[in-house]
Parts: C-alpha cells; structure tokens; sequence
C-alpha cells in the first residue's frame, strides 16, 4: 500500500492578488475532476490519499496585516494578558495593539475555514469521502518552522485513522497556537514535511500549483525561463564535496551541469502577491528538505517530489502514480514538471 500526498496551492485555488477570493470556476472544477481520477486509480489498487491545500488569498494578506508568522507581538508570553493595573502608557499601547492582533488571528483562522468549507463542498459534491482536519485543533508548534515531530503527532494520528476508515483527510495551511512564540502560521509544505516523517507509507507528494514546475526566472515576468525538470537532492556533505571538486575552467561536464542546476535560484513571488509562508522558495526548501530528511532519518531514497501545474496532463499522471522519470532516472520527454527524488 502506498500514500500520495496531494499540496493544492493557494496559487491554483484562489486569486492571490485579491482577498478572499477563490479561483475561477472552470480552473476548480477540472482540479478536482483530477483529484477524484486520482482517488479512483489509488483506491482500485489499494492506496491511499491524503490532501492537503494552501490558504492563498484567505490567508496570506490577513497574516501579513497582523504579523501573525512572528508570533504576539513582543512575545508576552503566549496566550496570557499583561494586566494594565497601574500601566504606563507604552504597556496600554503594546495591550491595544495585542487585543488588535488576537482579533486579526481570529479572523485569519475565519478565512481560512471558509476556503477549507468551500473545498470540502466542492470535493463531496463528486462523491469524494473527504473529511476535514485543521491543524489549529490538533496541535501546537513549538518554535515556529523549528518544531519537532513530535508536535505533530496527534494530528497524523487522527490523519491515520481517517484513512483507515476509508475517508480521505484533508489538511491545510493555518494560524495555530506556538508554545514559544505564542502563535505563528504554519504553511502546508511544513505539513507535508511531517507526514513523511511520521507516516511510513508516503511515497509521492505532490505540489499544485499554476506555473509547470520551478524555472531558474519567473515565467511570469520572464520570456522563455528555463524549466528545471529534475532537482536530486544529495546530503549536504556530498554537495560541499560536489562544488569543491568542480572544475574551475573549461567545458562544464553533463555532471558539473547537473550540479548548476539543482543549486539554481527558485523563480520569485510575483509583484503584487503576498505569501507569508515564502512561496516557491518555500516549496524548494521543503521539497529539499523532505527528501533529504527521509534519505538520512528514515533510510528511504524511495520518496518522490513534484511540483505541476493544476489542469495539465501532467498532474493527472503524477496524482495516479505513473512515472515521473525514465529507467534510467531522467526526466520523461517532453513532461513539464520538476521532480525531486534522492541522488543514487
């Protein structure tokens, strides 16, 4: 049996530049046409799925407004109030401007669910068994991105029997509570991370998003960037060594090229778009991270990474476990997609 984690991204699933805004229709719809073909293969030949969605534009600008990532402001001790008993005027500001931000993570955390209802409306209307999970009940983090596994352990468990029942969990990117910095926002890629940490049957995690994959310039900005197509991931150690060991003058080799090209600059986020949680950068650290991770904690070389584009072909393919690379470990002819998988 083999679990295939599915990321929908804020940028497939709403309009960034707005506010509260989902994507449009038509894109939605054939995205999730796509995730029940998924769900149908998988469960014929006895897998598993788990989804997981970005908060795009029902979350990104409200953190960013409350400065929400960092944690309460001047971190006064987690969820407890100074009393303004005998206080000066700066501690009745810093209590105002705390009142104000406990009422912008509310209403992040509204936001948020609205997308997660809207979602979980549109999948069950295809028949899908989808059952909701938000991190926020489940969990505390412990240090923001720093968190230990162990944070997490409640909330894939309760993942774990979700999909021992036969639903389909669907988790998402959330404001929580922080027993260090009193709150933080903890993106879905970070959830990702810990499922594969934690659950032994992940092989394939999926990221959709609405560009093919990561280029070495924003394609949205850029004419003709370059789609990176396969990034293999080594241990840090191995890559020092790789760059010590490179030529400094001459032809590059067809290694040496690889070796650029994994150590490329992800493209950047768009002018005009918010993303607390840090974007495409975001995804390639935690892509990175993953790999590595499961390769040197685990002992699994095994898990696969991609980042495509939602509604293409290539999506349906990845979501259903078909190949992502050749025999001979190189990307498919003529696939647009980038593919993370450990370096044998």
């Amino acid at each position: 049996m083999k679990t295939v984690i599915i990321k929908l991204g804020g940028a497939a699933i709403t309009n960034k530049k707005g506010s509260c805004q989902l994507a449009n229709e038509s894109v939605l719809d054939a995205l999730i046409q796509q995730i029940q073909q998924a769900h149908s293969y998988l469960s014929a030949h006895g897998h598993q799925l788990i989804l997981i969605h970005g908060a795009g534009s029902f979350g990104h600008p409200q953190a960013r407004r409350y400065n929400l990532k960092a944690g309460w402001i001047a971190n006064s001790g987690g969820l407890s109030t100074p009393p303004l008993a005998n206080a000066d005027e700066e501690q009745q500001a810093n209590q105002a401007a705390l009142l104000e931000q406990k009422a912008g993570f509310a209403h992040t955390r509204k936001c948020l669910l609205e997308l997660h209802l809207a979602l979980l409306s549109r999948l069950q209307q295809h028949g899908l068994p989808v059952l909701g999970l938000s991190p926020f009940d489940y969990l505390e983090t412990d240090g923001g991105d720093k968190s230990p596994n162990v944070c997490f352990e409640n909330l894939t468990n309760r993942a774990k029997q979700y999909l021992k029942l036969g639903f389909i969990p669907m988790l998402h990117g959330d404001a929580v509570l922080d027993r260090s910095l009193g709150c933080t926002i903890l993106s879905g890629d970070i959830i990702m991370h810990k499922l594969v940490m934690l659950m032994p049957n992940i092989t394939r995690c999926v990221f959709v998003t609405d560009v093919e994959g990561i280029y070495d310039a924003d394609p949205k900005i850029v004419k003709r960037p370059k789609l990176i197509k396969h990034m293999p991931i080594c241990s840090e150690q191995e890559e020092h060594q790789d760059t010590q060991s490179l030529p400094k003058r001459g032809g590059a080799t067809k290694t040496e090229a690889n070796r650029k090209q994994r150590r490329l600059a992800p493209i950047s986020i768009s002018a005009g778009v918010v993303d607390v949680t840090g974007g495409m950068g975001g995804k390639v650290k935690w892509a990175r991270q993953i790999i590595l991770d499961a390769a040197t904690a685990l002992s699994r070389t095994d898990v696969e990474i991609v980042i495509c584009k939602a509604g293409s072909s290539e999506a349906t393919k990845v979501m259903g476990l078909e190949p992502v690379l050749t025999d001979k470990g190189l990307p498919i002819p003529g696939q647009l997609m980038t593919v993370f998988t450990w370096a044998k």
